[in-house]
């Protein structure tokens, strides 16, 4: 007996359908037009391009210094998530394993509340006054400092999850509250920590405020500031402006798509666990 389809469920994926095609064509309007020139861009916007032309993103990565903008992006946000997941596992350990601090939870979680624009002037303040403003270091800085909440929010609820007679027995053993850290508690909470590095990764590659604000070095800035700075005063070369886009959304896009699995694991483990 064949079974039937319900009309409800061909609706909804119709539905799903529509709204997945909104959401792709951006994206696929961007990387026809980053083959274009920049004349065709602007003459025939929704034709498909004729050639796949290159030279486009030859003039983002050379011309419009894309190419040093997306290294110093990846330095900073390989060594923002490497102490941002140092940290937050740090102190998430500390206030939900060693002192069960409910306060300093709830002082971290506030952070989340706050919005970026309402601590942009006193971290603008601070950083000139230490000497970080305009600097590698004082931007990393700032990242670390922008994903700690968050990151230690979600790590808290892995840790408080883990059973404490585990921890009773490595006492008992003569385990101390580093090694156990380290040998324990840690790898037990691998997918949470693998959800904030993924998190923190994608928020520092997409972060253009601070980086607007504290990296004015051409030397230093990002990828986000390389791609403003593609739109020209008077006139924008919009096949090299699409070009330098593809180039940023691609390694976001690949990255996402080989770990979407722990951060959906991680997210879906943190809820359930706590």
């Amino acid at each position: 007996m064949k079974s039937k389809v319900k009309l409800p469920t061909v609706f909804k994926y119709i539905v799903l359908c529509f709204w997945a095609v909104i959401d792709i064509y951006p994206l696929f309007w961007v990387l026809m037009s980053s083959f274009k020139d920049k004349i065709s861009v602007v003459a025939r916007p929704l034709a498909l391009p004729t050639s796949l032309r290159f030279e486009s993103y030859a003039e983002a990565w050379v011309d419009g210094n894309i190419g040093n903008n997306f290294f110093n992006t990846i330095f900073y946000s390989v060594c923002a998530v490497i102490l941002i997941a140092l940290l937050s596992a740090m102190a998430a350990y500390a206030l939900t394993r060693i002192v069960d601090m409910k306060l300093g939870i709830g002082y971290f979680t506030l952070g989340i509340m706050i919005p970026v624009h309402g601590i942009l002037i006193p971290c603008f303040i601070i950083m000139k006054s230490l000497g970080f403003y305009n600097t590698r270091l004082g931007f990393i800085i700032l990242m670390v400092a922008a994903n700690m909440s968050l990151s230690v929010f979600v790590l808290s609820s892995f840790m408080k999850s883990i059973p404490r007679e585990m921890d009773e027995a490595a006492i008992i053993d003569g385990c101390s509250y580093p090694r156990m850290f380290g040998n324990i508690i840690l790898p037990l909470a691998k997918p949470g920590v693998a959800t904030i590095c993924t998190l923190a990764f994608l928020n520092c590659w997409n972060e253009y405020l601070y980086a607007y604000i504290m990296l004015q070095r051409e030397d230093i800035r990002v990828i986000t500031q390389g791609i403003f700075a593609l739109q020209g005063r008077y006139a924008t070369n919009y096949s090299a402006l699409c070009a330098g886009l593809v180039i940023s959304i691609l390694p976001m896009m690949l990255f996402f798509i080989l770990f979407q699995e722990q951060v959906i694991k991680g997210m879906a483990a943190g809820a359930v666990k706590g």
